[in-house]
């Protein structure tokens, strides 16, 4: 007689156990018996060599969001000059009416770095469809992101150089912060994709996780698992999740502090920003690139390749192309997990694109130049704060009695009430409205905190519906999807800017994108989501 999968799941556990006693290890602890025992993630090596990922990345990509948009606003205003008045110089400081060449026109200078994101994104959502196609077969998964990773901080190594101010260093300067852009939905699939990897690993799949008054339980022991796994390991297991995906972004957040708090050493003992202007940035740039190369080659030898699926025919240019229209075909087997994508798309957009209007804004209103130092350290406290939320939140959510889908609604109100207070300074009689230094400060607390703590109950939301064998497709239909509506919030604010020339116009859209995401949290169903991935799974 065959025994039932949870008695073999145990088996195998035990012979582990007492494998390793017998050659004297007696530190290791008896393994999940619903754990897969022979999952090349299951040890604390692949953990850290994933987690040293996370951090290798951290520093190119906090100055992709902060140094380089910062950089180029800089360069076009001193290129540029106010509208109809070609030899007027533009002005760096208050309402500021600026205008630059871009292709055969002339568009506001904040819209010059609008447009570029919107087409920076757009890029990236092509190669992050191809890569997202092939990760699940074979070594794909880990060769992607070692080359993603290295190639993304390869291309922040020139920065440094380009000092000269002319339109054709504005151009490069331009062409490279697009190519950043791009390759680093490519490398965010990939690292995202293990934390459904890892919950595999401490036993989500080997037993029928519920969610009951959203929050994570143990499964009745009569179906899934005997006395002896104890009670609470379907709750174990999400918390895996939790920590995994808070975890990897903390860790990336330090890599950000760690270039942050070399531009902001740099910014104060380099000279006075009237004398050395935004070159402090372009060297603080070059650095992070030098440190991503080399994290992230050290990582990426370490951590082990994860077996695939087997491919069914088919070449990999047209594979990635056919898995995506059939993913998009398997809405009706997952509607609970495309309910939450498009919710957390959504929210998404309009935080990128309201992160990228606030620090734009920060220069102008302080001043371009004489607020650099300060936006050094603006940019350093930034990643403290955002941290300090994601981390805090990790920690009360296994002793905390509220619905995962109450920390969801908390948290987008936060954010939707930073986002609105800034589209009230529209009104120029207003005095609110992020006119006034005290006020970026007190948003970023606000703001940043939750946004962080949002971002990881996501993930683990989303991996805990996903099918096996399927995550890094299903984390890039996120990415893409999001950065098929990412690149029309930029171009709309690029739109708006370049007619209004007030950067605070272009939060109103953010704010009707995040009233828009917060119905899709409160349509969305977690538990049946989860069941509706077993079932799939063949669980």
């Amino acid at each position: 007689m065959t025994p039932p999968p949870h008695s073999i799941a145990i088996a195998e556990s035990e012979s582990v156990s007492q494998e390793r006693e017998e050659n004297g290890d007696s530190s290791v602890q008896p393994l999940n018996p619903f754990a897969e025992v022979d999952s090349p993630l299951s040890s604390r090596k692949a953990f850290l060599s994933w987690l040293l990922l996370c951090y290798s990345t951290g520093p190119t990509s906090s100055m992709t969001f902060t140094y380089i948009p910062v950089s180029l606003q800089t360069m076009a205003n001193v290129l540029g000059h106010e509208p109809g008045r070609s030899a007027k110089k533009c002005a760096t400081r208050g309402a500021i009416r600026c205008v630059v060449r871009f292709g055969s026109g002339e568009v506001d200078y904040n819209s010059y770095v609008l447009y570029l994101q919107a087409i920076a994104r757009a890029c990236e959502g092509i190669l992050t469809i191809f890569l997202s196609g092939i990760a699940d077969y074979s070594h794909y998964r880990k060769s992607s992101m070692l080359v993603t990773i290295i190639l993304f901080g390869a291309l922040a190594l020139p920065f440094a150089a380009l000092t000269h101010r002319s339109y054709a260093v504005l151009t490069a300067s331009s062409v490279l912060f697009c190519l950043l852009t791009t390759i680093q939905g490519a490398y965010g699939t990939m690292e995202a994709s293990y934390i459904p990897l890892f919950m595999r690993a401490s036993g989500w799949y080997q037993q029928r996780p519920r969610i009951k008054d959203g929050r994570a339980v143990e499964a009745p022991s009569s179906e899934t698992q005997p006395d002896s796994a104890g009670p609470t390991a379907a709750k174990r297991a999400f918390n895996k999740g939790v920590r995994v995906s808070v975890l990897g972004l903390f860790v990336s957040n330090v890599g950000s502090l760690t270039a942050l708090l070399i531009g902001l050493v740099i910014a104060n003992t380099r000279g006075q920003a009237s004398v050395t202007g935004y070159h402090n940035f372009l060297l603080a740039i070059t650095i992070a690139g030098c440190l991503t190369i080399v994290f992230g080659t050290i990582g990426g030898f370490v951590i082990p390749s994860v077996p695939g699926k087997k491919r069914d025919g088919g070449n990999l240019l047209t594979l990635s192309v056919v898995r995506f229209v059939s993913l998009l075909k398997s809405i009706r087997h997952y509607p609970e997990a495309f309910k939450l994508c498009i919710g957390w798309i959504l929210w998404n957009t309009a935080y990128s694109a309201h992160n990228s209007v606030l620090s734009l804004l920060f220069r102008e209103t302080l001043g371009l130049g004489q607020s650099d130092g300060e936006y050094t350290t603006w940019t350093f406290t930034a990643i403290i704060f955002a941290s300090m939320g994601s981390l805090t939140w990790m920690f009360t959510f296994p002793h905390s009695k509220i619905k995962v889908k109450g920390w969801a609604y908390s948290f987008l109100a936060v954010n939707m009430t930073c986002v609105v207070w800034g589209a009230l300074g529209i009104n120029r009689h207003v005095p609110i409205g992020y006119k006034h230094r005290p006020e970026f400060w007190i948003e970023q607390v606000l703001f940043l905190s939750t946004s962080s703590a949002l971002r990881s109950l996501n993930r683990v939301m989303y991996s805990s519906m996903l099918p096996r064998g399927r995550e890094a497709q299903f984390f890039g239909l996120e990415i893409t999807l999001d950065l098929a509506t990412g690149w029309i919030s930029p171009l709309v604010q690029g739109v708006i800017q370049n007619r209004t020339h007030n950067l605070r116009f272009p939060m109103i859209p953010n704010a009707l994108l995040m009233l828009l995401a917060l119905g899709f949290y409160i349509w969305v169903d977690i538990e049946k989501g989860i069941l509706d991935a077993l079932k799939e799974s063949g669980e």
